[in-house]
């Protein structure tokens, strides 16, 4: 990770600017799973053979959860999706686009 500390703050600034395109509950759904950004390795292939570092930004909760959580890829500067999938891969699905694009993408 190559800026390490700026990296959460340039997150933080992207969700805030994003929360406020999004629909009220949508924008509860985000404030009760968002986390402190930290830095996370996901599966780019389905069967766990290909790895990228990214910054995990929501997480499961126990309460509402999505099967999806969110995710930022610093080097694209773009917000994407990660899944458990059934054979306990966790798959990055890719980039979605903006904060907001990628909440309503889920």
């Amino acid at each position: 990770m190559s800026q390490g500390h700026r990296v959460p703050d340039q997150i933080a600034t992207k969700v805030a600017e994003g929360l406020t395109s999004l629909a009220p509950h949508l924008q509860d759904w985000v404030r009760a799973h968002l986390i402190d950004p930290r830095p996370v390795r996901f599966s780019t292939d389905a069967n766990g053979n290909t790895f990228k570092d990214l910054w995990l930004v929501t997480d499961h909760t126990g309460q509402e959860d999505s099967s999806y959580r969110i995710v930022y890829d610093e080097n694209s500067q773009m917000f994407g999706l990660a899944v458990a999938l059934d054979n306990d891969v966790e798959w990055y699905m890719g980039s979605y686009g903006s904060f907001s694009e990628t909440v309503e993408s889920m």
